[in-house]
């Protein structure tokens, strides 16, 4: 009985040791694909002016907001020339408070309802607040804390009409008094993190 034990503990153990050198490593090669596109055609759009819009909106207008190379970019302080329409980067004053209500939209084009947060990186992110506006509440937008990112909460899917899964994002910045004038634009990011729930 023993030895019948012993050999059925010897054979499970060879057993297990030949499953788990099987292999090493494995390539297995499936089909897929990968379509980059600009940023206000992608799966989570980010457009500068809002789509249902017949006027250009705070930040398109001014050209604060603008989309160069597929992507969009933030200039703070952007406005126009004499003309009225030639862009024209000033710049913001100390002790002065900034609002673009809303700057930009943001799109959920999946079938998943995604949780989205904003956050600000760089020199600048403890002047900036991120903020969420409707159409007819864009002088009264919900805001977040100065500095920190802001959760917008759940975005639905698109279905129907569309307009569900549309959020207005709405930027402030403050610039506090004594801060330091240069010519040199503070450079930074805003990044946009969805997690689909």
């Amino acid at each position: 009985m023993r030895k019948g034990l012993l050999l059925v503990a010897v054979l499970l153990a060879a057993s297990c040791l030949l499953a788990a050198t099987a292999y090493n490593s494995a390539t297995v090669t499936n089909a897929a694909e990968l379509k980059v596109v600009n940023t206000n055609q992608a799966l989570l759009t980010l457009e500068p002016n809002t789509p249902w819009s017949w006027q250009s909106t705070v930040g398109a207008k001014d050209h604060t907001a603008t989309m160069v190379n597929g992507e969009l970019l933030f200039e703070f302080g952007k406005g126009v020339g004499r003309d009225g329409t030639t862009p024209v980067f000033y710049g913001l004053q100390p002790n002065s408070e900034y609002q673009w209500n809303p700057l930009f939209t943001l799109r959920n084009k999946s079938a998943e309802t995604i949780e989205v947060t904003l956050e600000a990186v760089g020199p600048f992110k403890d002047y900036i607040t991120f903020g969420t506006c409707g159409q007819s509440s864009i002088n009264n937008p919900t805001w977040g804390t100065q500095g920190q990112p802001y959760n917008i909460g759940l975005v639905p899917p698109e279905t129907n009409s569309g307009m569900q899964n549309i959020r207005n994002i709405c930027v402030k910045l403050n610039i506090p008094s004594g801060h330091a004038v240069s010519q040199t634009a503070l450079k930074g990011t805003i990044l946009v993190k969805a997690v689909a729930r």
